[in-house]
């Protein structure tokens, strides 16, 4: 019994040491808790003023451990003070439980230095309201990292707090605050520094320029052929063959979007049902859809199992992907963009090196209700007051309003309103306010506007009669609003076919 006991004891005091030793790795490798003197002293200015959870910060002092390691010292209103280590103010920015003045936010952009940046929140609202392009940049790691994509966007909201458990927060900590939704279907989750990067780098544009290219929509899939083996390169003896994948509209992305890759995957043989690993080619397609079933080919030359697929880690993506022995894959694939409204993936072999000259389909299955207002009557009114008020206004005008098209109307100058007082607002709940009157409206306008058209057309093909030009022009207009807007294809569907009808 007493060797039982003095195993017990020697177990407690091994736990105990391994639990030191864990939270002093914690302390070495975590955020540090001190920074260099001139680092202290911006940040100790940054302070000033701010709001350490309900307390107003009165004073903010330097300190310093050593010559090397500086932190601050913070009165706050109530009269207490307090240390201030760099390791707890970057969690008190994490957990908002720190505020700058003016509506800007303090952030640490990386989890193991005292290197920050003040985010003006209020100049990103600004750009974000007004840009129609984003500069789409694939992140580290991504097989088109370095490369970028200018996309059209939809419209920017904040996170409403029901999706704040969905989007929680990124590796490093920091809470996701916004959404960029583009005209393709992408959806960008912004935290507070993903946001600042976004500003700092100019990847929101308010105009197009001339000779740039926007991508508002995906290209669909619609077939793939295989083209033959033939011979390319006489004196080296290099053969070519490839496959062209069709889409729905001419291709104007650039050979350098399409990348490809070589992945092992531990997979069932399709023949044997075995597990084994596996090696894949993968030609990547940005800005692509696969909407329908298309049929592969078992064996193509050297590659086997030759299909499209979707990519399911990266939005709006596919891979025409097939097995392939990495020993005899010896020259890279070469894309070729064709005018025919397809893309052509060549494959190239130095010697004869055909599995089988049979192709063989496979199956690849792999009333508008007005939220209450956020504004209070408080004296002289502020810019966003008098516009929200305004909004609220025609809205109501529009609501009472008999004629669909003058309804319209309406609705679409309550829009820009709210679009005026969104870039005037100077708090987040006022942004946030605008934002979702907005989405209110625009959740019904777009089918408002399609029964409105295709009456209007009714109506003159009834009589026998041509629309007058500046009812022509206006339908035209609205339904550009209706096409930016419309929740779902079919919608966007009958906005196509009325706009032809209307030019």
């Amino acid at each position: 019994m007493w060797r039982f006991m003095w195993v017990r004891t020697l177990s407690k005091r091994f736990l105990s040491l391994l639990a030191v030793a864990l939270l002093s790795t914690v302390t070495v490798w975590g955020f540090p808790q001190f920074t260099t003197r001139e680092n202290a002293i911006h940040l100790a200015e940054i302070l000033e003023d701010s709001r350490f959870r309900d307390l107003k910060v009165e004073s903010v002092f330097v300190k310093n451990r050593t010559e090397d390691e500086y932190y601050l010292q913070a009165l706050l209103e109530d009269g207490s003070s307090r240390d201030w280590l760099l390791d707890r103010i970057y969690e008190w920015t994490l957990t908002d439980q720190l505020r700058l003045v003016g509506n800007t936010v303090l952030i640490f952009p990386f989890p193991d230095s005292t290197e920050f940046n003040v985010f003006n929140k209020n100049q990103f609202y600004q750009q974000a309201l007004t840009s129609q392009i984003y500069l789409k940049r694939f992140a580290e790691h991504d097989i088109l990292e370095g490369r970028s994509l200018p996309l059209g966007i939809r419209r920017f909201r904040l996170l409403e707090p029901g999706e704040e458990s969905r989007f929680a927060t990124d590796r490093f900590g920091h809470r996701y605050r916004y959404v960029l939704e583009m005209e393709n279907g992408m959806r960008e989750i912004l935290t507070y520094p993903m946001a600042y990067d976004i500003l700092q780098r100019g990847d929101l544009i308010e105009r197009l320029e001339p000779d740039q290219s926007v991508y508002r929509r995906t290209y669909k899939v619609r077939d793939m052929v295989a083209l033959p083996r033939q011979l390319e390169d006489e004196i080296r003896s290099i053969y070519r063959f490839g496959v062209e994948v069709f889409f729905d509209r001419p291709v104007t992305l650039s050979q350098s979007l399409f990348p490809f890759q070589i992945v092992e995957q531990n997979l069932r043989d399709p023949e044997t049902g075995m597990r084994r690993n596996q090696f894949y080619v993968q030609i990547v397609f940005p800005n692509t859809e696969k909407i329908r079933d298309v049929p592969g080919f078992r064996t193509l030359e050297y590659l086997r199992f030759v299909e499209i697929t979707t990519d399911v880690e990266h939005q709006q993506r596919v891979f025409l992907r097939a097995q392939v022995n990495p020993d005899i894959f010896e020259l890279p694939p070469y894309v070729e963009i064709t005018n025919r409204n397809s893309v052509i993936v060549y494959f190239f072999s130095v010697t004869d090196q055909s599995v089988t000259r049979y192709q063989q389909p496979v199956d690849d299955t792999v009333s508008v209700d007005l939220p209450r207002s956020v504004v209070r009557m408080r004296g002289e009114e502020s810019a966003f007051e008098q516009l929200y008020l305004r909004a609220v206004e025609q809205i109501r005008a529009a609501q009472r309003q008999q004629d669909a098209h003058l309804k319209i109307q309406t609705y679409i100058a309550s829009l820009d309103t709210l679009q005026e007082a969104s870039l005037s607002a100077t708090s987040d709940a006022q942004v946030s306010q605008s934002l979702k009157q907005r989405d209110v409206l625009l959740r019904m306008l777009p089918e408002l506007i399609i029964n409105n058209t295709q009456r209007k057309v009714l109506e003159a093909t009834s009589r026998n009669e041509q629309l007058p030009d500046d009812l022509r022009f206006e339908l035209l207009r609205h339904l550009l609003v209706a096409a930016r807007f419309a929740p779902l294809p079919q919608h966007r569907r009958k906005v196509e076919t009325l706009q032809n009808i209307l030019r």
